[in-house]
């Protein structure tokens, strides 16, 4: 136990007197750069990998999936500026990255399978902006309703609308 505390105690001294864990610390070029570059890696491996899956899926040309992955990566950019520098209420003031994600590739797949790839755009922007009229309205949401709730909850609709009810029919159709 005495150990465990010592380590957790240098762990500590390191957080509060090194600058990299600080908003505005100045760290050296010689963290700066691998930590930089991991993170561009890993942040362009989570922006691409779940479009080529997609496009994959739904065959669409190299070219026109070259096409998505650049507008992915430059709406990525402009999301993460917005959360770097707010503007009104948009954005957190905290260096976060933002990108694609993988929520929703299983979905896309199956609209994309059945429709083609208009259709997973259509989702998507009626997504958008439903998500972007709720946010609007987080404070009131998050009396409502704890956010571990929230999240199941809507992953779970999202699947459901996704087979369009095939589990409701199996299971609870007249006999």
């Amino acid at each position: 136990m005495p150990k465990q505390a010592s380590l957790r105690s240098a762990e500590e001294a390191v957080m509060n007197t090194d600058p990299i864990y600080e908003a505005d610390g100045k760290i050296s070029v010689r963290k700066a750069v691998p930590f930089g570059l991991q993170h561009v890696l890993a942040m362009f491996v989570a922006n691409i990998a779940p479009i080529l899956i997609v496009t994959g899926v739904v065959k669409m040309p190299a070219s026109e999936a070259g096409a998505v992955v650049q507008a992915a990566m430059i709406i990525a950019g402009i999301g993460s500026l917005l959360q770097m520098y707010p503007v009104f209420r948009l954005g957190s003031g905290l260096p976060v990255i933002m990108g694609i994600s993988f929520t929703f590739v299983s979905v896309f797949c199956v609209i994309g399978l059945k429709y083609g790839y208009g259709a997973i755009l259509g989702a998507v922007l009626v997504g958008g902006v439903l998500e972007g009229i709720l946010g609007l309205g987080a404070a009131w949401w998050r009396k409502l309703v704890p956010p571990i709730f929230a999240v199941g909850f809507a992953v779970g609709i999202v699947q459901m609308l996704a087979h369009r009810g095939e589990f409701f029919r199996r299971r609870f159709r007249s006999s």
